[in-house]
């Protein structure tokens, strides 16, 4: 009898031990995948705090674009020749910057299946929605480069030169721009110009060229308007479940 009780006894501290093991580990389990959660919220939480960043930059860059691509527009439809100001608002009507959202941390989550560590329905939705709506806009976030290459082809190489010694401009795609404030064009026959230019006030297929961006131009701002929205949400939902 004392043998059954020794031996009972000892089970039972074996499957007490066992237990405590195991709620030890599933402890340390759940510590773990709270801490790899944390990780995975910071870096999205970066991720988007730089998307939303870089959106906004180019939402002032692009609106700037657009009222160039208005100038140049409007100078069809006139007599006036080719002065500084309209040959700087052809140049910059053309310029690009273009945006790729960070989608590293996100397709992470997916791949690796730690999706399931967020555990919260609405932040998941949230930045589903987040990262469906940069995928399927990406390719309407850089506008095409038509016009940029009809008008960069009839200003000549060296007024281009000067233009990047002198004006700030945008053809180092990966830097950010440093804006559009007025500048000095020395040097430019601008009659010359005139007569370069001449042509595009007859071309159709220029003018729904140039039309077409100035069009192309307002969707991407759009776009990147309701992807700021969508940021602030995502953003917002994050801050709450740090909380």
């Amino acid at each position: 009898m004392k043998q059954n009780t020794r031996l009972f006894g000892e089970f039972f501290l074996i499957v007490i031990g066992v237990l405590v093991a195991l709620a030890v580990e599933a402890a340390l389990e759940s510590r773990k995948d709270d801490q790899l959660r944390d990780e995975y919220l910071l870096r999205v939480e970066n991720d988007v705090s730089s998307d939303r960043q870089a959106i906004v930059s180019r939402i002032e860059f692009f609106t700037e674009v657009q009222q160039f691509s208005n100038d140049v527009l409007v100078w069809l439809d006139d007599d006036a020749p080719v002065d500084h100001d309209l040959l700087l608002a052809s140049f910059y009507a053309a310029e690009i910057w273009p945006f790729v959202p960070n989608l590293v941390t996100y397709d992470d989550l997916r791949s690796t299946g730690n999706i399931r560590l967020i555990d919260d329905i609405d932040l998941r939705m949230g930045l589903s929605s987040y990262y469906n709506k940069a995928d399927t806009s990406r390719n309407g976030w850089n506008p095409s480069e038509d016009y940029r290459e009809v008008v960069r082809g009839i200003i000549p190489n060296d007024i281009q030169d000067r233009m990047r010694q002198h004006c700030p401009t945008t053809d180092e795609l990966d830097e950010e721009p440093s804006g559009f404030p007025p500048c000095e064009l020395p040097g430019v026959d601008y009659e010359e110009m005139t007569r370069l230019f001449a042509p595009l006030k007859d071309d159709v297929a220029f003018r729904r060229m140039l039309t077409y961006r100035h069009s192309e131009l307002g969707v991407m701002i759009y776009l990147l308007m309701q992807q700021v929205t969508f940021a602030d949400g995502v953003l917002a939902q994050i801050q709450q479940e740090d909380r």
